[in-house]
């Protein structure tokens, strides 16, 4: 069975090339054995290509330049083969897309191998971390469960004295003065209502600590590679990475922070940029296990000048030997132990720096430490413009105190009780199980102001239903709130990506939710 044809964009510098071009490639003697398209470059190689590429990802890109000068400048500003457009004849073109064709296909199998060995060292970092993540949830998990046992001997007492109120309501006679006695008697076992407040902020605590650890996780367990840049606080990514692979120093030393007040925000993949961090922190913990000092130190210090934001990473381990650091950041070349790490970090670090603009630098002195120092980008005006235009998760609002209608649909009975708890003294709700329950309830007479789904539901998930409400009740559509998973982020991106909707990522507080529906609700 013949490969599946691949079409080949080329891009031409004036319409007179453009019109030879689709000229040659349509003619039926072309021997190309893919589909040709021909466009016409809009301004400079970088910004033709830069435009291609947002729209048609990573196509065979041929590029037909002026000169020599423009073809080495389409080559390295992305595009996968170039040629002059003085040797426009249909043996040259063809050549030109077969290469093309060709370079592109190795492109990506490199991208594939780079992501790989991305994956690969994030994994043997996470192995450097289990032992403190195992220790940062099975902490507040403890704290959970002593705190059921404690609430359960707080209210078994009063539930008695509740169930005792009940039985004697239902007696046809007055309650006496004694059996009064005897519930304040039953009820006074039970402790104090501060104190059952108390266990239940505890458990709120807990479980949110246990959920900050899942999240930060993330770190370690996406792999795609074509991540999209997103408005992204550099302190707040930090402190994320720290939480995860603190540990790892403190145990040996102490982290300080030195944040300048006025960092601006950034525009970046976010789980890239904490893989670089991740990965030149746990190098900073390995490099302080190989000495023995009074106290070990890793200082992060963040600042920012008109162009750059600049993270530094000091610690004060054995420092880089002067013949070692021209390698450091060679990939597979490591100092560590063999079963500490795989030689890659550094390298993968540098590489995702350089992608966006940026750069890794080291400094050291041999005995005395050493000193990372990442370099990104500060994002152009429109870029930070669209950033905050797609930022859409909700962190936190005070509540709407009108009465609306809010419909749920989640497929888990338990996420509904959880949300009906949460909204019913604000809203009146309408249920659903999935996509095609809360169709049907609307198709049915059923009237909502808001609705909060789900996007991975059995069958009609999130998705259908917004593209039905799109068509039958656009009102609604635009007032729908999502909730996602870590893991249905990746499935469901190219959607997320298309739509304003606000966003929720699991899990949920209730501070998110009144706020998200406040967000979209008309104000009245």
């Amino acid at each position: 069975m013949a490969d599946e044809p691949i079409e080949t964009t080329l891009l031409a510098p004036d319409r007179e090339s453009a019109e030879t071009l689709a000229h040659i490639t349509k003619d039926r003697s072309f021997g190309a054995r893919n589909a040709v398209r021909v466009e016409i470059a809009q301004g400079e190689a970088e910004q033709a290509i830069k435009r291609v590429r947002e729209v048609l990802g990573g196509v065979p890109l041929g590029y037909v330049a002026r000169d020599e000068s423009d073809a080495l400048e389409a080559i390295f500003n992305g595009a996968d083969e170039a040629m002059v457009v003085a040797e426009l004849a249909p043996r040259e073109v063809l050549v030109l897309v077969e290469r093309t064709v060709l370079r592109a296909e190795k492109r990506r199998e490199q991208e594939n191998v780079r992501a790989s060995y991305a994956q690969s060292e994030k994994l043997a970092a996470l192995g450097t971390v289990v032992a403190g993540v195992a220790h940062e949830i099975n902490n507040p998990l403890t704290a959970v469960l002593l705190s059921v046992e404690a609430l359960r001997s707080v209210m078994t007492p009063l539930i008695n004295a509740a169930d005792e109120i009940f039985r004697l309501g239902a007696l046809d006679r007055a309650i006496s003065a004694a059996e009064i006695a005897d519930l304040a008697r039953v009820a006074r076992t039970g402790a104090p209502s501060m104190e059952g407040e108390d266990i239940l902020n505890e458990m709120s605590g807990a479980i949110q600590a246990v959920a900050d650890v899942v999240r930060d996780l993330r770190i370690f367990a996406r792999t795609d590679e074509q991540e999209k840049s997103q408005l992204v606080f550099i302190s707040e990514v930090i402190d994320q990475v720290i939480r995860i692979v603190g540990r790892e120093i403190t145990s040996r030393g102490v982290i300080e922070r030195d944040y300048a007040s006025d960092l601006p925000p950034l525009v970046v993949p976010r789980t890239r940029l904490a893989q670089v961090i991740s990965n030149i922190l746990i190098n900073a913990a390995h490099a302080i296990r190989d000495v023995d000092r009074p106290v070990h130190r890793v200082r992060i210090s963040i600042w920012a000048d008109d162009e750059t934001v600049a993270i530094s990473i000091s610690d004060t381990g054995p420092g880089i030997p002067p013949d070692t650091i021209e390698r450091i950041f060679d990939p597979f070349f490591t100092t560590k132990r063999e079963s500490v790490g795989t030689g890659l970090g550094l390298s993968i670090s540098r590489q995702i720096l350089r992608r966006l603009g940026g750069d890794l630098m080291v400094e050291s002195v041999h005995g005395d430490g050493a000193t990372f120092i990442a370099l990104v980008p500060r994002p152009s005006a429109d870029d930070l413009r669209e950033a905050y235009k797609r930022a859409t998760v909700i962190s936190g609002a005070s509540a709407v105190t009108m009465r609306a209608t809010v419909m749920l649909v989640d497929d888990d009975q338990r996420i509904v009780r959880a949300y009906s708890r949460v909204l019913r003294d604000h809203y009146d709700l309408i249920l659903a199980s999935d996509g095609q329950e809360a169709i049907d309830l609307l198709s049915s007479g059923s009237s909502a102001d808001a609705i909060i789904t789900d996007l991975l539901l059995p069958e009609v998930d999130g998705t259908k239903l917004y593209d039905w409400l799109s068509r039958e009740r656009p009102e609604l559509a635009r007032t729908t709130i999502f909730v996602i998973a870590a893991t249905t982020a990746t499935t469901y991106s190219d959607f997320l990506d298309r739509v304003e909707n606000p966003i929720l990522e699991k899990p949920v507080s209730r501070e998110q939710l009144l706020a998200a529906i406040q967000l979209v609700l008309p104000t009245v």
